[in-house]
């Protein structure tokens, strides 16, 4: 589990980072993507969510993050998927 302030930087990542296609509420925006606070996103493991930020998930095109983000920022990310449960 990180800080506070960690979880303040994921609140940050994921403004700059994935809000421009997931909705500033991880409902999935305009784009009608994945909403991020659904049961099915949010029963995922910390460890499979990181993995689909750092790796990306072709089959619904998005681009991974490894390399443009450290794991610092998209285990700080996920942290904040956690934030967005309905």
């Amino acid at each position: 589990m990180l800080d506070g302030e960690a979880a303040a930087d994921g609140a940050e990542v994921f403004r700059r980072k994935c809000a421009s296609c997931h909705g500033a509420d991880g409902a999935g925006g305009s784009r009608k993507l994945r909403d991020l606070a659904s049961t099915e996103v949010q029963a995922r493991s910390d460890q499979e969510l990181f993995e689909a930020v750092a790796r990306g998930t072709p089959d619904r095109k998005m681009a991974g993050f490894r390399g443009k983000l450290a794991d610092a920022e998209i285990r700080a990310a996920v942290e904040h998927l956690r934030t967005l449960k309905r």
